[in-house]
């Protein structure tokens, strides 16, 4: 009878593994936002898990169109020639195109009182840091709120801009973190 030879089983295998990299954490993202970085990241052929590669997205297209100098007041009629000055550049009028700056989709109705409405894209520089008054895309307890960021005293309170909505007081033990603040933002009617 012929004996095989038994290799090692289990342990550790070069290579395998998460490679190292950025700190990672858990944190729980709306179903639309998880599947649409799922779906970024299949696209670039990485992992299908990995949000990094939905927030470090990169910008492919150029858009850009003829842009009228004269202030519209609505029932303006079609633009003459002479009042068109050189195509805007969606990219460059939001920022979009560094590394630091994406998109996120706005859920709810809490910051209606700042023009920002559910359906929205709203345009995030991770690069900004936050100052009393900005809106910002933050993190508290492993849960994502889109607020106006006030601090006072030391205390860091994230304002709701509806009425029908509490303000958050952020606990100094709390898990919180800042992603970006928000630049600016566009809707499709």
């Amino acid at each position: 009878m012929r004996q095989s030879k038994r290799t090692s089983w289990g342990g550790p295998r070069e290579g395998a593994g998460r490679p190292s990299g950025e700190a990672t954490k858990v944190v729980r993202l709306p179903i639309d936002i998880a599947d649409a970085a799922r779906r970024a990241a299949a696209a670039r052929g990485g992992s299908s898990s990995g949000i990094a590669a939905f927030l470090k997205g990169e910008v492919r297209l150029t858009a850009s169109a003829p842009l009228v100098t004269e202030s519209v007041a609505c029932g303006f009629p079609s633009p003459a020639e002479d009042s068109l000055e050189r195509p805007l550049d969606l990219n460059e009028l939001h920022g979009i195109g560094p590394p630091s700056v994406f998109l996120v989709r706005v859920a709810g109705e809490s910051m209606i009182g700042r023009g920002l409405f559910p359906g929205d894209i709203a345009v995030v520089d991770k690069a900004r840091q936050p100052r009393t008054g900005c809106i910002v895309v933050a993190c508290l307890n492993g849960e994502f709120t889109m607020k106006t960021y006030l601090c006072r005293d030391g205390h860091v309170i994230l304002q709701a801009e509806n009425p029908a909505f509490p303000n958050i007081e952020v606990p100094e033990a709390a898990d919180f973190t800042v992603w970006g603040v928000v630049t600016g933002s566009s809707r499709v009617f």
